[in-house]
């Protein structure tokens, strides 16, 4: 395809965009302020997403000492744990399973520590089990020594998880399968939690970006599947395609203004933005003969 085409396709995608704009749609935003901290044993926290009076995921820091008789030890638990309230609620993340020794086996399941700027929808995994575990550690309390440490928030002795995402999926009795996402640290080898904020979209069943405050819009080639995702996050273009084929990517105002032209071959791709004012631009990208666009709002 030469210039003069993709520039005209490019002028069409504005008009189709600016046209077909989802007035409803909007994520809800919500800063928890002063933070919720849960550094004690026994603490607990709920929050209610959509404030209608019912609780939609709880956190609980559970910190407890015992005696183990396979090595006569004192043993100290400690818990990071989040659930859904309702079997309706769901929470991203990987469910692991064990063998008990004596023939049976029993299930973990382990919510992401999703990175900002990921995408948050059916692709993901997503489980409702009420007991879900951000980050465990067993300590033998009379000689000091761990015995495990796991969970995505707490991976590694000594690590810490700031800043990053729960994926969530919940209804609220006026939305059903809503994506959104909770802002924590985990820190304190595991003992304290702290959660910050979280946002979802009020459309059923539309992706959310983690960290993102605005409405996700992707527009792909509805003849074909899906080989490019184009979204922004703050002064940031992303730009994923399915395999590393030559693709001309240009950047356009809404007056049809070209304001950053490159190509690419590589599969993910980071565009710096924070050059380019803030406002909204229709991003265009040519691969393998066919067009894709997609609205972003750098703020």
């Amino acid at each position: 395809m030469n210039t003069f085409s993709l520039k005209a396709y490019a002028a069409s995608a504005i008009s189709f965009l600016t046209l077909h704009q989802e007035t409803d749609s909007q994520v809800v935003y919500v800063d928890i302020d002063p933070d919720i901290i849960l550094n004690e044993g026994g603490q607990t926290a709920e929050l209610d997403l959509d404030q209608n009076g019912t609780v939609d995921f709880w956190f609980h820091n559970n910190s407890f000492t015992f005696y183990s008789g396979s090595d006569l030890s004192y043993r100290t638990m400690q818990n990071i744990l989040v659930g859904p309230e309702t079997g309706e609620n769901y929470i991203a993340g990987r469910p692991d399973q064990y063998g008990t020794g004596y023939g049976g086996v029993y299930t973990r399941y382990y919510p992401y520590a999703l990175e900002i700027s990921t995408k948050i929808d059916a692709n993901l995994n997503f489980d409702n089990y009420e007991l879900q575990i951000l980050a465990l550690m067993s300590i033998r309390t009379d000689e000091g020594d761990y015995i495990a440490n796991d969970g995505f928030w707490f991976i590694q002795l000594g690590d810490i998880t700031l800043d990053h995402y729960l994926g969530i999926k919940f209804n609220s009795g006026e939305i059903d399968n809503s994506y959104g996402w909770i802002r924590c640290d985990v820190k304190d080898e595991g003992r304290t939690l702290i959660i910050k904020d979280y946002a979802y979209e009020t459309t059923p069943d539309y992706p959310i970006i983690a960290g993102d405050t605005l409405h996700y819009v992707e527009i792909i080639d509805s003849l074909s599947a899906s080989p490019i995702q184009i979204y922004s996050f703050n002064e940031t273009l992303y730009i994923n395609l399915k395999d590393s084929a030559m693709t001309k990517i240009t950047i356009t105002n809404l007056a049809g203004q070209n304001i950053l032209s490159i190509e690419t071959t590589e599969i993910s791709n980071t565009i710096d933005l924070t050059k380019v004012a803030h406002g909204i631009y229709i991003v265009t990208a040519e691969f393998k003969g066919a067009f894709y666009s997609a609205k972003i709002i750098i703020q």
